[in-house]
């Protein structure tokens, strides 16, 4: 049943470059295989690795690169807090909007612990079973996050600097308005 999670094509932000996109369908398609193996362990790091890529990623497609050392956490907030902000600034911090994402952060924090108790990437002197449970709570907290976060990460880049340079310079064509809708949510957000 949890492959089919998997089975689900994750939303790309357009202007996201395919290197980027490339580390998230690495992370995406390895959570999918530990999903098809049931390889459970594996299943559990991988739901941690994708979140922690998509939150690389975030944050370097909005000109905010991470170092390859950063903190599992610092790295979530960080991505969560750029791409909470194309919410809007006028939204209360107590605002449904706003506690619904805040509430998928909090789910997806929680894949370090259980990576560390149950998953891949560390050496063991005990096996622990991963249950049902614990192998569904993790793919459900890395996905809720991370569709969340990419969806997000267009109205992001809509106005980031970095992507509409690159593309101005690539001679990539804009058609009804689209320059100018960069530009004016440039302006709005001052990204």
């Amino acid at each position: 049943m949890i492959h089919r999670l998997t089975d689900e094509p994750l939303p790309r932000a357009q202007w996201l470059r395919e290197e980027g996109w490339g580390a998230i369908t690495d992370a995406y398609d390895r959570l999918g295989r530990a999903a098809v193996g049931n390889d459970r362990p594996l299943l559990v790091g991988s739901a941690k690795e994708l979140v922690e890529s998509v939150a690389r990623v975030t944050l370097a497609a909005a000109g905010k690169p991470s170092g390859d050392n950063a903190d599992y956490l610092q790295l979530l907030t960080s991505a969560h807090k750029t791409v909470e902000h194309a919410i809007g600034p006028e939204l209360a911090a107590n605002d449904p909007l706003r506690q619904v994402p805040e509430a998928a952060r909090r789910m997806a924090s929680q894949l370090r612990e259980l990576r560390n108790r149950y998953g891949t990437g560390h050496g063991r002197a005990v096996v622990h079973t991963v249950t049902d449970e614990v192998a569904e709570a993790s793919v459900h907290a890395a996905l809720i996050w991370t569709r969340w976060a990419l969806a997000r990460l267009n109205i992001v880049l809509l106005g980031a600097v970095q992507p509409l340079v690159s593309g101005l310079l690539e001679g990539e064509s804009f058609y009804g308005g689209d320059l100018t809708q960069r530009l004016l949510r440039f302006s709005r957000w001052g990204r």
